[in-house]
């Protein structure tokens, strides 16, 4: 069962991002695309939705609002679809929205529509200033941060902090854990994720300790027991120990019930492949002749719904199985085709993370 489907809206952005998996991976898709969805591709999408859910009753789908930057989508195009997001939410109450944004242009009435539609608005942030310009640059190599930190200020003075669904962030060991934890605490709302590298795999091997990283920073976060401090993966690992069947991208790996609809109207894969192959994402499918359930039966995505069946078995029998389920799932490609039969290159790190976590709950 689908359960996010990202949609592309644009196929460019404000910001030139060294690590971004969309303009500088393996994978080109951006420029054999158009640089932004036809508000009648995205509609079509909304029907697929709309169909989807009738067809599987008790079932929700979360949309997320995605590029390239969202907010560069005309208005044009932005206001009729937000106003139809809207009305399918109401219609159905089983979908909900996010809106994936790097803040670095600020438009009050935007991302109130957004807010209005029911939809969460995501910010891209990775980390203290010094540490985020080296990576999250513009398009001129200018850091990004003072800019976005502003914004994140006038989210907060124009009462859309609610709608503000905290800061994505990937993961950078050379930030010190302390320094990290002490700058999520400055945020307007203290909510992160903190993503695996995506662009490491078995052709790619990691060049840091990250494993090491995440440890220190879960022992300083449930030492600080802060419960205004939220990251999201010690939160999902800790209830995933406890039994929970609960699982996000870097906790319990069992599946991914995602499909992307990039702006060409075509069905993708997850984006954790474009690191992995130009190409690497595309199925057959597009959405003037597809819906959901013909997508969900490309290859790949339906081996993405349950990677339980191609979990090696040194991870079966692992202690860390039931919360690591092979790792995060970008870093378990490599060598010919999309295979997800080889643990994480990174399963080092995992463990080292999951262990923390352990010993922690006792």
């Amino acid at each position: 069962m689908i359960a996010t489907l990202v949609l592309k809206l644009t196929e460019t952005c404000n910001l030139d991002c060294t690590y971004c998996y969309m303009f500088n991976s393996e994978d080109k898709t951006y420029t054999r695309v158009p640089k932004y969805l036809p508000l009648e591709t995205g509609l079509q999408v909304l029907d697929h939705i709309g169909a989807y859910l009738w067809r599987h009753p008790g079932h929700r789908i979360r949309l997320v609002l995605h590029g390239g930057e969202p907010s560069l989508w005309p208005e044009t195009s932005m206001t009729p679809f937000l106003e139809a997001v809207a009305a399918l939410r109401n219609e159905t109450q089983r979908l909900s929205l996010g809106f994936q944004t790097n803040l670095y242009d600020y438009d009050a009435g935007l991302l109130s529509r957004v807010a209005a539609a029911g939809g969460s608005i995501g910010v891209s942030l990775d980390g203290p200033g010094a540490y985020n310009d080296r990576r999250r640059v513009t398009k001129g190599g200018n850091g990004s941060y003072a800019r976005v930190a502003e914004n994140l200020r006038r989210l907060e003075a124009d009462g859309l902090l609610d709608a503000f669904g905290g800061v994505l962030s990937v993961a950078d060991p050379e930030i010190p854990p302390e320094t990290y934890l002490e700058w999520v605490g400055t945020l307007p709302k203290k909510r992160v994720s903190v993503l695996w590298p995506i662009h490491y795999n078995h052709d790619a091997p990691p060049q840091h300790d990250y494993g090491a990283w995440y440890a220190e920073l879960f022992r300083l976060w449930s030492a600080a027991d802060d419960p205004s401090i939220d990251i999201r993966i010690f939160r999902d690992a800790i209830k995933r120990m406890l039994g929970s069947a609960h699982h996000g991208d870097g906790v319990g790996g069992d599946r991914l019930n995602s499909i992307v609809v990039n702006t060409d109207g075509q069905y993708e894969r997850h984006d954790y492949l474009r690191y992995f192959a130009d190409g690497a994402v595309r199925t057959a499918y597009n959405v003037r002749e597809h819906g959901l359930e013909t997508a969900a039966n490309d290859a790949v995505i339906r081996r993405c719904a349950d990677l339980r069946d191609t979990l090696p078995e040194e991870c079966r029998i692992c202690e860390h199985s039931e919360v690591c389920g092979g790792g995060f799932v970008a870093n378990r490609l490599g060598g010919a085709g999309v295979d997800f039969s080889r643990k994480s290159v990174m399963c080092g790190d995992h463990r080292r993370f999951f262990d923390a976590v352990r010993s922690y709950l006792g």
